[in-house]
């Protein structure tokens, strides 16, 4: 999903990235589409005034972001997307921003190590790896700033924003969803490592009901929506929530929408319900997910990383089944 704009600088804002305010004047009025080139198309008109603003504004459909028009000593390219060649991110830079593009230096960035080419502690660094941050906690496809514009006194402020968000991490409908006729609802994490985790629970002697899985960073009501429906099925004898040790997911995010949607599901679960999980705010999850447990009577086995993903396979497997195998 590309994003406008203005919700692209929303995000930037939400990282710490700088961006235009909108304080005494002179504006710049930009048409809020995704379709590009808009100097090109008269999509951006240039106000001394604020009222001259507003009046751009209304003839741009009403639509148009009114900001201050920043004045600069030169203009850069920043992004972070992914390369089909190497399957992992890049980042792309060039000292020229808008037809500079072209010319940009591309980087592939270990995403397990992620240094940055640029010189460290410098502004170009400190925005970067805010955009990195961005990249990576947003799941997004892409994550673009053209120009971002330096000022005289060397602040870099994101003039525009491009950003590309994959559609899977955002929408539990657009989420994949397989039914494997099995009666252990599976919600896993990771894409290859949710493979892998299904093979674990066959090789356990476990039937998966399903294969969906939530990668990534995504907002609570995306997890309460995909718990509601990989739960909806009839005749289940177990859950299983398992991924690996996260470094952006905030565990305790998650695994609120998870508990949102297990209070919603009717009528009540009473199976039992086995969760692998381990990251940020973990410590805070597990404390949460220990207390709903208690008080309203959900039989949930919490593990981190000391316990293997393989081994919670057995352990729902047994919890689910005992002895009637």
């Amino acid at each position: 999903m590309k994003l406008y704009e203005y919700q692209g600088k929303e995000l930037f804002k939400k990282y710490g990235i700088a961006v235009p305010g909108m304080g005494a004047g002179p504006f710049v009025v930009k048409a809020q589409v995704l379709s590009g080139d808009r100097m090109k198309a008269g999509l951006v008109k240039f106000a001394a005034n604020l009222e001259e603003a507003e009046q751009y504004k209304k003839e741009l459909g009403g639509e148009g972001l009114i900001e201050d028009n920043i004045p600069h000593v030169s203009e850069h390219y920043l992004s972070f997307s992914y390369d089909t060649s190497t399957r992992g991110p890049v980042v792309a830079y060039s000292r020229k921003g808008g037809t500079g593009v072209a010319d940009a230096a591309i980087t592939p960035v270990n995403i397990l190590d992620p240094h940055l080419p640029f010189e460290k502690d410098s502004e170009l660094s400190i925005v970067a790896g805010k955009l990195w941050e961005l990249f990576i906690s947003e799941y997004a496809l892409l994550a673009e700033i053209n120009p971002l514009i330096e000022t005289v006194t060397g602040k870099l402020i994101a003039a525009d924003a491009k950003i590309i968000v994959d559609d899977e991490k955002t929408d539990p409908g657009q989420r994949r969803f397989i039914d494997m006729g099995g009666d252990i609802a599976v919600l896993a994490s990771g894409g290859g490592a949710s493979l892998l985790n299904i093979d674990s629970l066959i090789s356990a002697g476990g039937r998966p009901a399903n294969y969906t899985e939530y990668s990534g960073n995504p907002p609570a009501k995306v997890v309460t929506e995909l718990t509601k429906r990989v739960l909806s099925k009839e005749g289940l004898r177990g859950c299983w929530v398992v991924g690996g040790t996260a470094n952006f997911t905030d565990i305790y995010e998650t695994l609120r929408g998870f508990v949102d949607g297990l209070r919603e599901v009717k009528p009540k679960p009473g199976y039992p319900i086995v969760i692998r999980r381990d990251g940020p705010r973990q410590k805070e999850a597990v404390e949460m997910l220990n207390e709903v447990a208690r008080k309203e009577n959900f039989d949930i086995h919490v593990f981190g990383a000391e316990t293997s993903m393989a081994e919670t396979a057995k352990i729902i497997t047994k919890l689910a089944y005992g002895d009637s195998r």
